[in-house]
């Protein structure tokens, strides 16, 4: 078959291959699809949030699909796997780079949001920090990255406040374990600052690796420092680890610890040993009015194995992917990068569906959702109860 390119051909041609280039000016945007990107631990010993936090921002993407999509674009999400590995991290996001991705919305655990906070100001990459705050991702501001939720720093302060203040007994001492890496860091910070504002009695922090299984040798070395009060530093099931060995030798602790021990595999680790702890959160808890919605529509949007799977990290990853959803529909039929950071910076409030109050971010200030409330867990019970208001820290 002859094939004849005349004026009218070239011309016709050239029309194809402004409208392809103008479709594909934008990373993660096509004529039907918005692509939004997670690199998550799916595997490892913190797959228990990552794999929640995925399907809290697939119920999402699901609800506006289910709507006509945005804009008439229907928003896929896709997701890396890092396994709790800083360096994996980067390579994630290097893949969904190189695959095509508009904006980011889980940035891994604490060191991974570390690694990538540089690519993602270099690339200009929407990004909401959402599965685990961290200070520096927003302190001080970058350009293109947001948060929700209090920092480490402010949750483990806010229960060392409320310990110091309403349980511990006068001239009570203060111990710490915790993981060798960023967030163990930031849980220190929490300790540290308890020292500097509240004067609290503080022994030498112990510190442990990442995985690791047993703590025999750090409760040991805190019972004989006389403890009257531990921040339980674990990441998932460290805690429970730690307390199984406390509760070898009758410590009686008041305990701090950070959100993953209100997740229901976790109490239940650490029923058999005898202790009531502390937590602290920024959001609703799962069965409670303010997480009904998204419960209906994780329903209808998840298999029952994927909603087994469904927890407190769940609606984090849900409200991130809200929030960048609406930021991009603010944006009409021909969304960019920079305009979706210009609508999540304006100042106008975004709806969680009840999960949090509306939130906000300005220009000056890329954190939202920032005010804390101390929870009593009796895992026995299985209750989680709050025993302060939210506050700010």
């Amino acid at each position: 078959m002859k094939r004849v390119f005349g004026s009218t051909a070239i011309a016709a041609l050239a029309v194809v291959a402004s409208v392809s280039v103008a479709a594909a000016a934008e990373q993660g945007v096509t004529d039907g699809e918005i692509v939004i990107g997670n690199v998550l631990p799916m595997s490892s010993s913190a797959a228990l949030v990552g794999r929640a936090a995925h399907f809290g921002s697939v119920v999402a993407a699901d609800e506006a699909n289910a709507e006509g999509g945005v804009n008439g674009r229907k928003i896929v999400i896709k997701t890396e796997d890092d396994g709790y590995v800083p360096a994996r991290t980067v390579q994630g996001l290097r893949k969904l780079m190189d695959e095509g991705v508009f904006g980011l919305i889980g940035t891994g655990a604490g060191a991974g949001t570390a690694a990538i906070l540089p690519i993602l100001e270099q690339e200009k990459i929407p990004a909401i920090v959402s599965f685990s705050p961290l200070k520096a991702a927003i302190d001080p501001v970058k350009p293109t990255v947001f948060m929700i939720g209090a920092s480490y720093q402010d949750l483990v302060f806010a229960q060392l406040k409320y310990i110091h203040d309403k349980v511990a007994k006068k001239g009570a001492r203060y111990g710490i374990i915790r993981q060798d890496d960023d967030f163990g860091v930031q849980v220190e910070g929490a300790f540290q600052r308890a020292v500097k504002e509240l004067g609290i009695t503080a022994v030498e922090p112990v510190r442990y690796k990442r995985g690791q299984k047993d703590f025999g040798a750090e409760i040991l070395k805190l019972r004989a420092e006389k403890i009257d009060v531990l921040v339980a530093g674990g990441v998932t099931s460290e805690t429970p680890a730690m307390m199984k060995e406390a509760s070898k030798y009758k410590m009686d602790l008041a305990m701090a610890t950070v959100p993953t021990s209100t997740l229901p595999p976790i109490m239940g680790l650490a029923a058999p040993y005898g202790y009531v702890y502390y937590s602290g959160d920024y959001i609703s808890p799962m069965g409670s009015e303010g997480a009904a919605h998204f419960t209906e529509v994780a329903k209808a949007s998840l298999s029952e194995d994927e909603l087994k799977a469904v927890n407190r990290y769940s609606l984090t990853g849900y409200v991130a992917a809200r929030m960048m959803i609406e930021a991009i529909r603010r944006c009409g039929k021909e969304p960019t990068r920079a305009c979706a950071v210009e609508q999540l910076q304006s100042g106008k409030p975004f709806d969680t569906a009840g999960v949090t109050l509306p939130l906000t971010f300005t220009p000056e200030r890329h954190i939202s959702a920032t005010a804390v409330r101390v929870l009593k867990v009796d895992p026995k019970a299985g209750s989680v109860t709050p025993v302060t208001d939210f506050a700010e820290y």
